[in-house]
C-alpha cells in the first residue's frame, strides 16, 4: 500500500473535497502489509476540541445525577444518553465568578474566558480571548481553519447587542463571527470557488475514481461512507431550501437558507461540524445552540406543538417541568451528534475518541441567574487521557477554569493559569 498524505483532496471544477483518516495515511502504509502488526506504528490521529453551547442554563433537579462515579444514573433530562454512558463523563460543582451587571451577558461571553472574574476587560464584563481561540493560536497553521464557529440563531433582535449571542471571542470588543447559514458553511467547507447547479460530489466524481484504485479494501469502504455522509448532508440543505415558509403565526420570518425545525437546523449545523473536524479542516470548534436572554419563539418539533420562548419560561417555576423537556431536547441533539463522532473509525480509534466534546451553559439555574452547579458533559476520552463513563463531582467551589486549564493540557498547550483557575480539574485526566 502506498501512503498518501493527509492533506490530500479530491478536486473538480469550482470545488475540493477534503478527505478522512484513511489506513493509507498511516505512518506503516508505505511499508507493507506486514507493518500492521508493528505496535505503535500507526500515526496517531490527532485531538479535537468541540463545544455545543446550551443558553438560560437548566433545571438542576432533571439534570444532575445523585450517584457518583461509574454507577451514576441518568436523570430525565440526560436520558438521551442512555446509549453513550460508557462514552461521556457528566460534571457536576463547577462555578463561576459572577460580576455586577446584567447576568445574561456574562453567560455565554464569558463561559470560555481567559479573563479573571474582576477584570472588566471590555468596561462591561470580563470578556477575553475564550478558550477556544487561546488554544487555535498556538495550533495555527496546523489546519485550513484554525478554528470554526457555528451559531445555530438566524432571528435578528435589534433589542439585544452581540454580547449575548457569541461564545468565542478573539479579545475585548471582538468575536469570532459565527456561521449559522449551513450552505455558506457548505460552501466554505468545500471550496466551491463559483456556482455549481450539480452536486459537489458530482464534481469531483472522476477525480475520486482514480483515487480510489490507490486504496485498499477497508479504505475504499471509508471513503465510501464518507461521500455518501456529505451526499446525505446536501440533500438535506436542499430539501429545506424547497420547504420554505413562516413558523405558525409568529411574526418571524425564517430565512430560506435555513431550516424551520430546531431538530433539523441543529444536526445539519453539527453534521458539517463533524465533517470538518472529521477532515481535519479545523480541530478547534464552537457551536451555540441559542443566544441568551433572547425572546424570540423557537418552534422544538416533536416536543411543543407551536414555538415557545426559552428564557421566558426559564424564569416561571411552574414551567420547570417544560424547560425540562427543552433540556432534554438540546441533549437529544448533542447524542446525536456523539453517534455520528463515534461511528467513524480512525484507525484503531473512533473519532469520538479523540475528542472531546463538551456540553454545556453559562448558567446554573436560569430562574435564579445563579453562576453556581454549571452543567457539563464530555464526550470522548481526548485521545485517551481521561477516563469516561462516570460522574465526577469536583469539591465545593471549584471554578469551571480548573476543567478549561486540564482541557488546555490535554490539547498540547500548557498554561500555568486560565483565568480563576486554582488548578488542573482533580480526578479528571
Amino acid at each position: 500500500m502506498k501512503k498518501i498524505s493527509r492533506r490530500t483532496v479530491l478536486r473538480g471544477i469550482g470545488a475540493s473535497i477534503a478527505l478522512p483518516w484513511l489506513e493509507a495515511m498511516s505512518a506503516t502504509a508505505s511499508m507493507g502489509a506486514a507493518a500492521s502488526s508493528v505496535t505503535g506504528g500507526v500515526a496517531a490521529a490527532p485531538k479535537r476540541l468541540a463545544f455545543m453551547y446550551i443558553p438560560n442554563g437548566v433545571i438542576g433537579s432533571k439534570w444532575f445525577p445523585e450517584k457518583t462515579g461509574e454507577e451514576f444514573d441518568l436523570p430525565e433530562s440526560l436520558q438521551p444518553l442512555a446509549d453513550f454512558k460508557k462514552d461521556i463523563t457528566v460534571v457536576s460543582g463547577l462555578n463561576r465568578t459572577y460580576l455586577t451587571g446584567e447576568p445574561h451577558s456574562q453567560a455565554g461571553s464569558c463561559w470560555l474566558t481567559s479573563a479573571l472574574p474582576n477584570e472588566r476587560a471590555d468596561g462591561v464584563t470580563a470578556i477575553d480571548t475564550t478558550l477556544d481561540q487561546v488554544i487555535a493560536g498556538k495550533l495555527t497553521g496546523s489546519t485550513a481553519f484554525d478554528s470554526l464557529e457555528l451559531s445555530c440563531n438566524t432571528f435578528v433582535d435589534n433589542m439585544e447587542p452581540k454580547i449575548f449571542d457569541a461564545i468565542s471571542w478573539y479579545g475585548p470588543g471582538y468575536d469570532a463571527k459565527s456561521t449559522n447559514d449551513p450552505h455558506k458553511l457548505f460552501k466554505r467547507l468545500f471550496g466551491e470557488s463559483q456556482p455549481i447547479k450539480q452536486s459537489v460530489l458530482d464534481t469531483v466524481i472522476g477525480d475520486a475514481k482514480r483515487f480510489n484504485q490507490k486504496l485498499g479494501v477497508e479504505d475504499r469502504r471509508k471513503l465510501d461512507e464518507y461521500l455518501t455522509s456529505v451526499r446525505s448532508v446536501e440533500n438535506r440543505m436542499h430539501r429545506q431550501f424547497e420547504s420554505k415558509g413562516r413558523i405558525g403565526k409568529v411574526d418571524y420570518k425564517v430565512p430560506d437558507e435555513v431550516p424551520v425545525r430546531r431538530r433539523e437546523y441543529i444536526r445539519l449545523m453539527g453534521d458539517l461540524m463533524v465533517l470538518a473536524l472529521q477532515t481535519d479542516q479545523t480541530r478547534i470548534a464552537t457551536m451555540m445552540v441559542g443566544p441568551e436572554r433572547w425572546q424570540t419563539p423557537q418552534l422544538y418539533e416533536g416536543v411543543f406543538e407551536k414555538p415557545i420562548s426559552h428564557h421566558v419560561l426559564t424564569h416561571d417555576p411552574e414551567y420547570d417541568d417544560v424547560v425540562a423537556k427543552i433540556d432534554q431536547f438540546h441533549v437529544d441533539q448533542y447524542a446525536y451528534l456523539i453517534g455520528r463522532l463515534k461511528s467513524i473509525q480512525e484507525g484503531e480509534s473512533s473519532l469520538l475518541d479523540n475528542c472531546s466534546f463538551i456540553l454545556g451553559s453559562g448558567l446554573g439555574n436560569g430562574a435564579r441567574h445563579s453562576y453556581e452547579q454549571l452543567p457539563l458533559i464530555v464526550a470522548g476520552s481526548g485521545g485517551g487521557a481521561y477516563e469516561t463513563g462516570r460522574h465526577l463531582k469536583a469539591s465545593k467551589g471549584t471554578p469551571l477554569a480548573n476543567l478549561w486549564l486540564s482541557i488546555a493540557d490535554n490539547m498540547g498547550v500548557e498554561l500555568e493559569r486560565f483565568a480563576d483557575s486554582t488548578d488542573r480539574l482533580q480526578g479528571f485526566m
